[in-house]
C-alpha cells in the first residue's frame, strides 16, 4: 500500500521549491518509493499566473492517520513559506494527499482519493510513472491518454 501525494509550485524557483518538499516530506514519511518526471502547466481557476511546475510522489504509506498525514503536509507548506491569500492563487509550494492506499475518506478538511484528480491532466499524466498506478489503475477509472490535456509538458 502507498501514500500518493502531488507537489506544485509556479512562485519562486519552482524546481527548487518542489526538491526541497521532497526533502521534508522524505523526513517524516521516509524516502519516496517513486516519483515522476516534473511537468508543466496552465494555472486552473485563477488563470492570470506562471505556470505550474507539478510532479506526483509514492511513498510506502506511514504507520499514521490521514489527519496526521495532511496535518504534516499543511506543516511543511507554512515551514516553506506559502501563504494562503485566495484559492487558486499563486503558491510557493502546493502538497496535496491524493490517496492513501486504497482506501476512501472524507472529513471537513481532507478528501481521498482527491476529488478532483480526474479532471487533472497535470496530476494523472505524472501519477501514470508511479509503480502503484497499476493497483489504481484495477480499482479506479482514469482518463485514457487520447483524453489527457495536451497542454501539459514534461520539463
Amino acid at each position: 500500500m502507498s501514500l500518493i501525494i502531488a507537489l506544485g509550485s509556479n512562485i519562486g524557483d519552482s524546481r527548487s521549491n518542489l526538491t526541497n518538499a521532497i526533502k521534508l516530506l522524505s523526513n517524516a514519511f521516509n524516502s519516496p518509493v517513486a516519483s515522476s518526471s516534473v511537468y508543466t502547466s496552465s494555472a486552473v481557476g485563477v488563470t492570470d499566473q506562471p505556470d505550474f511546475f507539478n510532479m506526483v510522489i509514492e511513498f510506502k504509506r506511514p504507520e499514521l492517520d490521514v489527519e496526521e498525514i495532511l496535518q504534516i503536509c499543511l506543516k511543511i507548506e507554512l515551514e516553506m513559506g506559502r501563504i494562503r491569500l485566495k484559492r487558486w492563487g499563486p503558491r510557493l509550494i502546493d502538497i496535496d494527499v491524493l490517496y492513501y492506499g486504497l482506501e476512501t475518506y472524507r472529513s471537513e478538511s481532507l478528501e481521498i482519493p482527491h476529488p478532483r484528480i480526474m479532471e487533472r491532466s497535470f496530476v494523472v499524466k505524472p501519477l501514470q510513472e508511479l509503480p502503484y498506478y497499476k493497483v489504481l489503475s484495477q480499482h479506479f477509472e482514469f482518463p485514457t491518454q487520447f483524453e489527457i490535456d495536451a497542454t501539459i509538458t514534461d520539463k
